[in-house]
């Protein structure tokens, strides 16, 4: 995975674009608005969703600029379209772009926010074969940014300061809509890689999607633990909380999220129960010193990251 460079700041495409819609301002599209506008973002920003309520929160907010939930009134003046919806939707979202896209307008640029990224990026990358003319182009994206709570309520200007903002460009990207996605989450402090979408999908497969959903699994595990009198949770402190507080994130987001990645996780899953069993096997043996290593080793690991 590659890093790349912040251009100079006189070379930002990103200050000449007029008008930006985001689609879903929720958390992440929340902050990217109040980022964009809080690092002096000059340009129209566009809340486009399906509930009025909240994208009137997120205009009270001052995130966006305007709000509509009808998608032909969403991107008419966009030059540059962020999805910040389910990943299991992107692709349809992309299709209603590309069905509601006036011939006469000038080349939108779409990127999204989803974790996963392969059989998003193929699916979209085919549906968009039939627009040779370049009128839409594709960067796939993915900040590792967020939190988790929900909602534009709890959206942050400085979400995306020091985060990691992985593309995943193909051979068919197009070279100067990867750069304006690239000054985009470099604009709100992001820090850029490049590597392919599968690339992505096994790294961040690994290192977020898997931590995710054994933080369920061990949550679910300890609830189920109880006495005639107590229960396990109740006992729980500081330690329990941290290694599970990220399963308290949206079960909806991560269903689509595991869905998508599965055979990524299915491989990951495979190898986290061969070091269960491993440890099973050797407190059985009570071979103290390899479980001593083990542990060790880990301890190493964690203290380098910190």
């Amino acid at each position: 995975m590659n890093a790349g460079l912040k251009p100079p700041d006189n070379q930002k495409k990103i200050d000449r674009i007029n008008c930006l819609t985001i689609w879903g301002v929720g958390l992440i599209g929340g902050s990217l608005g109040l980022a964009l506008k809080n690092n002096g973002f000059k340009g129209k920003l566009v809340g486009l969703g399906r509930n009025i309520e909240r994208l009137q929160v997120a205009l009270d907010l001052g995130a966006v600029d305007f709000i509509t939930t009808d998608i032909q009134e969403g991107i008419d003046d966009s030059e540059f379209i962020v999805l910040c919806t389910p990943v299991n939707i992107v692709p349809e979202n992309v299709r209603q772009i590309a069905k509601s896209i006036q011939k006469d307008n000038k080349r939108i640029i779409i990127t999204d926010v989803g974790s996963t990224k392969s059989s998003l990026v193929r699916t979209i990358e085919r549906d968009l074969i039939p627009f040779c003319d370049d009128s839409i182009v594709f960067v796939g994206g993915h900040p590792m940014a967020g939190s988790h709570e929900s909602g534009v309520k709890s959206a942050k200007s400085s979400m995306f300061e020091g985060a990691k903002c992985v593309l995943t460009p193909t051979e068919s990207t197009d070279e100067d809509s990867l750069n304006i996605v690239s000054e985009l989450w470099q604009y709100v402090g992001c820090d850029i890689y490049k590597c392919s979408p599968e690339i992505h999908d096994l790294l961040i497969g690994a290192a977020s999607h898997l931590p995710h959903l054994i933080a369920s699994l061990l949550t679910n595990t300890v609830a189920d633990v109880n006495t005639s009198t107590n229960k396990a949770l109740d006992f729980t402190a500081t330690g329990f909380r941290d290694t599970t507080r990220i399963a308290a994130g949206s079960a909806d987001l991560w269903t689509s999220i595991f869905m998508e990645n599965s055979e990524v996780m299915i491989s990951l899953i495979d190898n986290f129960v061969c070091n269960l069993n491993e440890i099973k096997k050797l407190l059985k043996s009570n071979d103290s010193i390899e479980i001593d290593r083990i542990l060790s080793e880990a301890e190493t690991t964690v203290k380098e990251l910190i």
